[in-house]
């Protein structure tokens, strides 16, 4: 396993273009922008359609928690397929189980098989994000990873805010199993698109493929890596914050305790979604020009300060949406940043299980951080609850304190499988 030390970064490399400027990775960006339009689309129609078969509320989040779970649960299994068997033969896998899971779930007949199905869409989440990851990293080299972090992430972020308007029209054209079967027809055509898209990019030799064994093996010794530590604490901070203070708990705060209506809050977390995606364009330029620090670092500070003051506005309750507008900030600067170390500390063959333990640490805090806060809120109050959210960040923003100061590493770039656009750079 050949890497470069943080040491031996050179701060006077020349950043390279823009990945957009690459054909493949905007072929790539198509394929997670359609899935993630699926995924909005259904969004919207997932707890109705869950109530519709005379469940309580409780019930209906088990329906999310469920697929959460399979998804943490199976991270590093998806990153071993990738090792095995190479990101698109992981692509295509994870898009045909999730197609099969969501057209399940379009038929089911009571609420175990829906609960049942959604549990197996878990699945092929945690294999479809890990190829494709997988193959960005090896197409991309690490001193425009940050770049291609903010372009991949808001990739998702416009499917998922364009789906809910679409799940909700065909919801009431055709009734509330519709969006999950045209979710799942649409992955299969998806699928067929991903075998064309990935076909040309990097092949995976045989000395490269992996047993399950010697993909731990191979990545055990990323753990004494600095870089690809923070990566995975900055993840798990990012999906913490993001689930309990802002979109679960958050939600029930604004409404029970700041008193705003429901198109309010939904105004505050599109605020939030706007926050993410404009600052993605900025910080993923400014962590491959500046170094992994001088992003990540900042944004800790401010997400960790904006979950603190969440819980601290009930005689402002105006203050929520600059708040949220802080806390996307937060969020997606430090993932944008994250995924640059991730990408300085992998090696240039890849590793599917360094990605899979990586998706795994966002998958963690997703799940856990509703339960922790709202039970904290429960038993205390909402201030106190959200103090303690926010010492997370804040230890992990200590963590990135040790980062080297330096721009990223550009000696482990991949050579480009198709000739880069002459078109004016995009930042």
């Amino acid at each position: 396993m050949s890497r470069v030390p943080p040491e031996a970064i050179e701060a006077s490399a020349p950043v390279p273009p823009s990945p957009l400027r690459r054909p493949e990775f905007r072929r790539l960006l198509a394929i997670s922008i359609t899935v993630a339009l699926g995924f909005g689309l259904v969004v919207p129609v997932l707890p109705l359609y869950a109530k519709s078969f005379g469940v309580g509320l409780g019930a209906v989040g088990l329906v999310q928690f469920v697929f959460g779970l399979t998804r943490f649960s199976f991270g590093i299994v998806g990153g071993l397929v990738v090792d095995r068997f190479g990101d698109r033969a992981s692509t295509m896998a994870g898009l045909l189980i999730v197609s099969g899971s969501s057209i399940l779930a379009g038929l089911a007949q009571n609420f175990p098989q829906l609960v049942l199905a959604r549990g197996v869409g878990g699945v092929g989440s945690a294999f479809f994000i890990n190829g494709l990851m997988a193959r960005i990293l090896r197409i991309i080299e690490p001193a425009a990873m940050g770049r291609a972090s903010g372009a991949f992430r808001s990739s998702f972020l416009v499917g998922i805010a364009a789906g809910p308007v679409l799940g909700g029209i065909v919801a009431a054209r055709w009734g509330l199993a519709a969006p999950f079967l045209i979710y799942g027809v649409g992955l299969v055509v998806a699928t067929v698109v991903t075998w064309f898209v990935m076909a040309g990019g990097p092949a995976r030799s045989v000395a490269e493929r992996k047993s399950p064994i010697e993909a731990l093996r191979a990545a055990r010794p990323l753990f004494g890596d600095i870089r690809f530590v923070v990566a995975l604490l900055a993840t798990f901070a990012g999906w913490w914050a993001i689930s309990g203070p802002a979109q679960i708990v958050g939600v029930v705060y604004a409404d029970d305790v700041l008193g705003l209506t429901s198109s309010q809050i939904g105004i505050a977390l599109t605020v939030m979604s706007v926050g993410e995606l404009l600052i993605m364009i900025v910080a993923g330029r400014a962590a491959d020009r500046y170094g992994r620090r001088a992003v990540l670092v900042p944004s800790l500070a401010g997400l960790a300060a904006g979950v603190a003051l969440f819980g601290q506005i009930e005689a402002v309750p105006w203050a929520i949406y600059p708040l949220l507008l802080l806390i996307g900030c937060g969020i997606a600067a430090g993932g944008v940043a994250s995924g640059g170390l991730l990408a300085d500390s992998i090696p240039r063959e890849g590793s599917g299980a360094a990605i899979g333990v990586n998706q795994m640490a966002g998958d963690l805090g997703y799940l856990i951080s509703p339960t922790a806060i709202g039970s904290l809120a429960e038993t205390s109050s909402y201030g106190t609850a959200y103090l303690v959210a926010a010492v997370p960040v804040a230890a992990v923003l200590a963590v990135s304190l040790k980062l080297p100061g330096r721009r990223a590493r550009a000696g482990k770039a991949s050579p480009p499988t198709e000739p880069l656009e002459p078109a004016t750079p995009v930042a």
